[in-house]
């Protein structure tokens, strides 16, 4: 089961960013210092807000999935995404994932789902990212887990490219 829900990061709402022009202004001053770091990011630094419609595309997504709509959940996909899973498992290609989706998801049933928080990001090197925190309760057979998540959705051309997902369950 940790694997089929490990899969994806259920998330599905905007992450709200609207207190007025002075806190726009204070993050304005906070992200625009360049920060000598202990530890270099491999990846990249200096991430700055991205584009909002990257989270609207993964609340598709992720309504799609609840849905179970396989259809639609493709048209959110690029055709060569690749999904990193917690226990190294690579899923590449979307028609590959659709079937594992197909296959696993179509068992599952959320509840509860709440989001956490969805941050749209773009890095130095110009990947957008859509970073994700929630949590759900996961029915299968019958039996319901709380399960909670964070994911990393990269896009290129409005469509999902890749994700790298870790899960835990909280103690109950």
């Amino acid at each position: 089961m940790k694997k089929l829900i490990l899969c994806f990061a259920v998330s599905a709402s905007l992450f709200a960013c609207t207190e007025g022009a002075k806190k726009a202004e204070s993050t304005e001053q906070a992200t625009s210092t360049k920060v000598e770091h202990i530890y270099k990011p491999t990846y990249t630094d200096n991430f700055k807000i991205g584009d909002q419609n990257n989270v609207l595309i993964t609340e598709k997504f992720h309504q799609a999935m609840f849905a179970k709509d396989f259809k639609q959940l493709g048209e959110y996909i690029a055709d060569t995404a690749v999904f990193y899973m917690e226990d190294g498992t690579v899923i590449k290609g979307k028609e590959t994932l659709l079937k594992f989706v197909e296959e696993n998801f179509a068992k599952l049933n959320f509840n509860n789902f709440k989001e956490i928080v969805s941050i749209p990001v773009v890095g130095e090197n110009g990947h957008e990212w859509v970073l994700m925190w929630d949590e759900a309760d996961v029915e299968v057979d019958g039996k319901t887990t709380k399960v909670q998540w964070q994911d990393g959705f990269r896009f290129s051309n409005g469509k999902i490219v890749a994700m790298n997902g870790f899960v835990r369950y909280p103690k109950q």
